[in-house]
């Protein structure tokens, strides 16, 4: 009988003890726990890296992470991320971004009965209050047709005199959209049979971040991983015939200069090419045509442009052929004028006035 009450007597001290100490438990003790948690539910050390460099930004030397989660409350909550939103001039998009630590860290201590309740939940934002983000200019997002015409000649050009598999990537992605990321992850055995022209879009290169013992991230290395960006994006993309008519050059050529490893297509001496290989490539084709330097991701732009102004391809179509799970990601993100100036204005005439 002794025993059994010193024994209930030692539970109820250790329950108490351990209750206080989760009185004391504030967001900057808890984050590590969290992040921990939060890097078991996602395959992408590079998302890991980012939230951990919102951490230093917003969080780290901000009082509200010294304050007990216990006495964190709804006005305090409302008071800190209104300020936020006002003093760093956030956008929608960067405050969600910001707010994912606090959300869902107060979330994990509601399921450890550390709290009650998230009272992060109970805090509205007034959608007017974030600063607006203005579109950018067309012809900074696509590339115009006069300049789509002037980056493949570069590139063909450049393959003749190098026979490097890297030019013929910029107009393979012309041809197919995909992202920088995919093309240089494809392998021969991705492609159909030829009479179903597609080839099958189904893993990527990713930044491959390891966290270090201190909690910082070393330098990332570039990997390829077996599965896309969305679910959406794995798929079957349409092989153009000049699409097929690149593939057959940059077979040759990788016969020709003795490339092979493990089937991969786009192949340099080193191994498989890198997404540097092809964006530094077409930033410089930017550089000797004298136009503003865009990157690789503004080919798929462009690619996308191209259907939508297309009178005869079903925008769902379009939308399977990206790897968007929306539509509307494709006409709100996707869809420029890649007509120069001059030209849409004759256009204009012809519609409003000519066309009268």
């Amino acid at each position: 009988m002794k025993e059994l009450l010193e024994k209930e007597i030692i539970k109820f001290y250790r329950e108490r003890e351990k209750k206080n100490k989760e009185k004391k438990i504030c967001l900057k003790d808890f984050y590590a726990e969290w992040l921990n948690y939060k890097s078991l539910r996602t395959n992408s050390s590079a998302y890991i890296r980012t939230i951990n460099e919102l951490w230093k930004r917003y969080y780290a030397n901000d009082k509200v992470s010294d304050i007990p989660l216990v006495d964190l409350d709804k006005y305090t909550l409302d008071v800190w991320a209104h300020t936020l939103i006002k003093e760093c001039r956030m956008t929608k998009k960067q405050y969600y971004n910001m707010a994912v630590i606090m959300r869902q860290a107060l979330e994990l201590a509601v399921e450890k009965n550390i709290i009650p309740e998230n009272p992060f939940s109970k805090v509205k934002i007034d959608r007017k209050l974030f600063t607006p983000v203005k579109k950018k200019p067309d012809e900074t997002q696509v590339y115009l047709l006069n300049e789509q015409s002037l980056i493949e000649k570069e590139a063909y050009t450049d393959f003749e005199a190098t026979g490097n598999a890297a030019c013929l990537g910029i107009p393979f992605a012309f041809q197919t959209g995909m992202r920088i990321s995919e093309i240089v992850a494809l392998k021969w055995s991705d492609i159909g049979e030829e009479k179903e022209n597609c080839i099958h879009v189904q893993r990527m290169e990713t930044k491959d971040y390891k966290r270090l013992p201190d909690g910082t991230f070393g330098s990332p290395e570039r990997v390829v991983i077996e599965r896309t960006k969305s679910l959406a994006g794995t798929r079957n993309v349409y092989l153009t015939s000049k699409a097929r008519d690149i593939l057959e050059q940059i077979r040759k050529s990788n016969l020709k200069n003795g490339y092979d490893d493990s089937g991969y297509i786009f192949l340099n001496e080193k191994g498989r090419m890198n997404t540097l290989c092809l964006d530094t490539r077409i930033r410089k084709y930017c550089r000797h045509i004298n136009i503003s330097e865009k990157g690789m991701h503004k080919v798929r732009k462009t690619y996308i442009s191209t259907l939508i102004d297309s009178e005869n391809i079903n925008i769902n179509y379009i939308r399977e052929q990206v790897g968007h799970s929306d539509e509307r990601t494709t006409f709100g993100n996707y869809c420029f004028n890649r007509k120069p100036k001059d030209q849409t204005a004759e256009e204009m005439e012809k519609a409003l006035v000519f066309g009268l």
